[in-house]
């Protein structure tokens, strides 16, 4: 026997490229695109990375940097991003120490500006944001502040 025919290779997979085309529905994206809009599905996949959706606000705090024995590790103030009712994003730190604990830590916080002034957070950073310069938060407490 000679050499493996490599033109009759080549048609079958041009057949097989024809008849995959011709297979498939204009309806079938449009289906799959419209559950992946949805919001159910959003929440489903972000179930992976969070426990709720989270809405975009702009709310001040000023913050402690709390470490495990609880000694405060710096404070200063930020802005929370976004929130939703177990975690939030914190960025925009304005720290007088200028860096964060190597150790865990956890964030208290006190929101500023109506209606939102004196509402108490404290939180368990569980992730760092590279690009919005932020941590995401859980919270472990919320209290008013005296």
């Amino acid at each position: 026997m000679g050499a493996f025919p490599t033109e009759h290779v080549t048609n079958q997979m041009r057949k097989a490229d024809s008849m995959r085309g011709a297979t498939r529905t204009p309806e079938t994206p449009m289906v799959f695109g419209a559950a992946a809009k949805s919001a159910e599905f959003s929440d489903r996949l972000r179930a992976h990375y969070r426990e709720a959706r989270r809405i975009p606000v702009e709310i001040p705090c000023t913050l402690e940097l709390v470490m495990a024995d609880g000694d405060v590790f710096d404070s200063g103030k930020a802005m929370l991003r976004n929130i939703s009712p177990s975690g939030a994003l914190v960025a925009g730190f304005e720290l007088s120490g200028g860096c964060f604990p190597a150790a865990l830590f956890k964030i208290r916080m006190v929101l500023k500006g109506d209606p939102y002034n004196g509402i108490g957070i404290e939180a368990t950073p569980v992730r760092f944001m590279t690009g919005t310069h932020g941590i995401g938060v859980k919270f472990d407490e919320i209290f008013v502040a005296v």
